[in-house]
């Protein structure tokens, strides 16, 4: 049976309570960072999707389940599909790339990353992206910013196609997981291929959207069978 496409509203990713109404991308947004690293501190709620893992992973030159193991902690989402956050260091609590005080990744930075101090959410099955506010104590006014240009700047706005994807993929399996009767090891042999499609197969000199699609295919396949 082919993994359910989304048919109701759903969280992107990632999700955050909304604080109040999106933001006009047209709106004044006057903030840039300054650099000071305070919101790469003391945090344990980075949590990265395939195409931030996938983009770590070519800015370091190294397989992406490489990158897991040495940089993140593997769990199960409350979507109850293998996820991933980046680990802290033990001596300071800081992420694991921050060094001198200055982001080491900072083109391939996570989502959650490029976004602050904004929250984002992905309607499905439309596809609408909002952006919303979130408290910040740092940065700096930028005379005549907007929203757009914030966007634009971060990068955002350029991997939008393939944050929509990933949230309606993601949206799919987990109802799939939910609604299909699996015997526990076929289930533990689901998750663990879900894992790989949606996370580490992919090469790292081909762009990320045809791969996850191409892994979303065979992930169908190779769940088929394993149905009661």
């Amino acid at each position: 049976m082919p993994i359910p496409r989304p048919e109701k509203p759903a969280p992107g990713f990632p999700s955050l309570t909304p604080p109040g109404p999106p933001l006009s991308e047209a709106a004044p947004f006057p903030f840039r960072c300054k650099g000071c690293g305070s919101c790469c501190r003391g945090r344990r709620d980075l949590v990265l999707s395939g195409l931030d893992l996938y983009r770590l992973s070519a800015r370091l030159s190294l397989p992406p389940e490489t990158v897991a193991e040495g940089f993140c902690d593997r769990y199960t989402g409350e979507n109850g599909l293998p996820a991933l956050r980046l680990r802290p260091r033990r001596d300071t609590a800081a992420c694991p790339f921050l060094t001198g005080g200055r982001c080491a990744v900072h083109p391939a930075r996570p989502l959650a990353c490029a976004l602050y101090p904004l929250g984002q959410t992905i309607s499905l099955p439309d596809g609408t992206v909002s952006y919303f506010l979130q408290p910040a104590a740092c940065g700096e006014p930028i005379p005549g910013g907007t929203l757009a240009q914030h966007l634009e700047d971060s990068g955002v706005k350029a991997r939008e196609p393939a944050d929509i994807r990933w949230a309606a993929a993601c949206l799919s399996l987990s109802e799939w997981l939910r609604e299909t009767p699996l015997a526990p090891l076929a289930r533990k042999i689901a998750l663990r291929r879900a894992e790989k499609a949606l996370y580490f197969h992919y090469r790292l000199d081909a762009p990320f959207l045809p791969q996850l699609e191409e892994n979303l295919a065979a992930l169908r396949r190779a769940l088929s069978p394993l149905q009661k």
